[in-house]
């Protein structure tokens, strides 16, 4: 399998501090999915080709899916793929979200709950992605220091 990967070595939400999210906004969810991720899944915006009616090929950005493999070699993934290894490897180091517990502080701050209730749907994962986009497009500093944190 593409995606099989050991979490116990990461430490995907270690240095994860919630001061710096607002997630009702959506670009700021894309944030949080780019930085719980880091250290396995990168994005990049790249140009890439389709073909139109006619066989006309029309270029278009698009934001391009990477995953770092127990050997460390990076290799680009599919949507599907990130949606799967999402919803079930890094699903199994979460914390469920529980419809009775008392919502405080602490758990409000909580990025592994946090993430579990921003990512628990995969419309949320694809439009979080595809926001990338902007992010990629337009945050140059950000996008900068994601690339010197991947290599």
């Amino acid at each position: 399998m593409i995606l099989g990967i050991f979490l116990s070595g990461i430490t995907m939400f270690e240095n994860i501090n919630m001061k710096d999210y607002d997630l009702r906004l959506e670009l700021q969810q894309s944030y949080f999915l780019r930085d719980c991720l880091h250290e396995i899944i990168s994005f990049t915006l790249e140009n890439r080709s389709y073909s139109g009616p006619n066989y006309i090929t029309f270029p278009t950005e698009q934001v391009i899916i990477y995953k770092k493999s127990d050997n460390g070699i990076t290799e680009e993934i599919s949507m599907d793929e990130l949606i799967f290894y999402i919803q079930t490897e890094v699903a199994d180091e979460l914390e469920p979200y529980n419809e009775n517990v008392v919502i405080t502080d602490s758990y409000r701050v909580n990025p592994k709950n946090q993430f579990y209730y921003a990512f628990g749907s995969i419309d949320r994962i694809k439009k979080s992605v595809n926001n990338m986009k902007i992010i990629l497009k337009y945050d140059i500093e950000e996008t900068e220091r994601g690339r010197k944190n991947n290599l």
